[in-house]
């Protein structure tokens, strides 16, 4: 990418950012073209080839920007003392709706990376994400499974619960604005029934 993007006004790069990032959460990079986001962020064409070549370098730029702002938001909000898996997790998904005020589609970018299969990014996908992996993957290592009922598989508990915060969180964005607060409420109920079934006493 060119540099001098970051000479630009604070204000015009984050409009270039979530127009990006929310044609690339949207639609996949197979599907994302420029002409979305130009509608999107009212930027002409011109200029998002000037800064970033092609749609591939924009891709990258954005993936990264994402996980790095994120996984800064979360070295303030992931404290060592947080043990359980249920509030470490939530804690995760509370930091992503705070990024939100400022970058709306950043918690879709983060799952679309997640997600991500086509073959031109693969590699780049999986290289920008893996730090934010990383974090998560270090804060959940701080969870003792001993509190999980014995009839409870923690990969299983994993796929559940990933899938259902994948659930709430696409029902979230179906009116097309992110719903942050709703989200959460939705999430802390379905995270307190999982408790109450999972550990051991329900505790």
């Amino acid at each position: 990418m060119n540099d001098k993007f970051f000479d630009l006004k604070k204000e015009k790069q984050d409009k270039m950012i979530n127009g990006a990032m929310q044609v690339f959460a949207l639609k996949g990079y197979k599907l994302a073209s420029t002409d979305d986001m130009v509608k999107v962020a009212g930027v002409s064409k011109g200029l998002w080839f000037h800064y970033f070549v092609n749609k591939a370098g924009l891709y990258t730029f954005v993936a990264d920007y994402c996980v790095k702002y994120l996984n800064m938001e979360l070295a303030v909000n992931l404290s060592s003392s947080k043990t359980d898996y249920f509030d470490i997790l939530y804690t995760i998904e509370e930091t992503k709706a705070g990024i939100s005020k400022i970058y709306p589609y950043a918690p879709l970018m983060i799952q679309a990376m997640e997600d991500e299969n086509d073959e031109e990014i693969a590699e780049v996908t999986k290289s920008k994400i893996e730090p934010y992996l990383e974090k998560v993957n270090e804060a959940l290592s701080a969870f003792d499974e001993g509190k999980l009922s014995k009839h409870v598989k923690r990969s299983m508990l994993d796929m559940t619960v990933g899938y259902t915060i994948k659930g709430i969180r696409e029902k979230a964005y179906s009116k097309g604005e992110f719903d942050a607060e709703k989200y959460l409420s939705e999430l802390k109920e379905y995270f307190e029934m999982m408790k109450n079934t999972v550990y051991v006493d329900g505790e």
